[in-house]
């Protein structure tokens, strides 16, 4: 059903990006009290890739544990990031347990949590992010996780206490999140994450905010943006233009009221109180090293 949703939501990008133009023209409609009616949501996490191996796997949790790394297998092809070093931080790039890409960062220094989508790690599951070039790293467990659709999608992971070393809290693109931001219609948002094609590297991808309310269900908080997004989006910090954190990243919605469709995700004020957890923030200025 998710590889179902994946091509679903891959053979939308194209449209979706010039929607996302024709409207940061100027053009924006408001929507009725169900924008979801009649409408197909699908989550945007990728596949783990193959050369990945179980083997492989348990290579790099036994040496996450002890604050090292382990090199990507040779001959393998991936795609790369323009940054010298990604780490610990909101856009990372997620391979396992799904292709997902991580939001915000949660707690203090030293006791350090980040977020992805819930529906990219289940409780328990170790997840690894190609944290550099040719360099994976077993981050921690995830210790939280709900995935009830758009409005309620989000996941904790708990960082390895040898691996804190290696957070920062700054959007490497965009730098900030300065606070916790409240994204309302017509608010200009942003979002760099490892979509497939769109997103490769970490692309860094500009929206306009046309909804927020309560989303599918009625402990959600939504919002969503005309934007382009692809399966591995999923998890993805999306911060204001004015450097506060605006939520995470999650579903694709196609048809309905869209025409192709908007991207869509769980608002900064939900993912905290799932979180139980403050928001780390940083300067508004970019800040490409770890």
């Amino acid at each position: 059903m998710k590889f179902k949703r994946t091509l679903i939501a891959l053979a939308t990008v194209v449209t979706m990006a010039a929607v996302g133009a024709a409207h940061a023209g100027g053009t924006v409609s408001t929507v009725s009290d169900d924008p979801f009616a009649g409408a197909t949501v699908s989550e945007l996490s990728a596949p783990k890739p193959d050369w990945y191996t179980d083997e492989l796997h348990a290579q790099v949790v036994a040496a996450g544990k002890k604050g090292d790394t382990v090199p990507i297998p040779d001959g393998v092809d991936y795609p790369t990031s323009g940054l010298a070093f990604t780490g610990i931080r909101p856009g990372a790039w997620i391979i396992a347990p799904a292709g997902c890409t991580t939001n915000f960062v949660f707690g203090r220094k030293g006791d350090y949590s980040i977020g992805t989508a819930g529906h990219c790690a289940e409780v328990g599951d170790e997840v690894t992010l190609i944290a550099a070039p040719g360099v994976l790293m077993n981050i921690g467990k995830t210790v939280k996780s709900v995935d009830n659709g758009v409005g309620n999608d989000f996941a904790l992971i708990d960082i390895y206490p040898r691996m804190q070393q290696y957070v920062n809290p700054s959007m490497a693109y965009f730098g900030g999140p300065t606070s916790a931001g409240d994204p309302r219609f017509g608010d200009l948002v942003e979002h760099a994450g490892h979509g497939l094609v769109v997103g490769t590297g970490g692309t860094p991808r500009a929206g306009i905010v046309v909804y927020r309310g309560s989303g599918e269900t009625r402990r959600g908080d939504a919002f969503a943006w005309d934007g382009a997004a692809a399966p591995g989006d999923s998890g993805s910090s999306v911060r204001l233009t004015t450097g506060e954190a605006a939520g995470n990243l999650t579903h694709l919605v196609v048809g309905g009221q869209y025409a192709p469709g908007l991207v869509a995700g769980t608002s900064i004020d939900r993912m905290l109180r799932i979180a139980g957890k403050s928001l780390a923030t940083a300067p508004d200025l970019p800040d490409p090293l770890y």
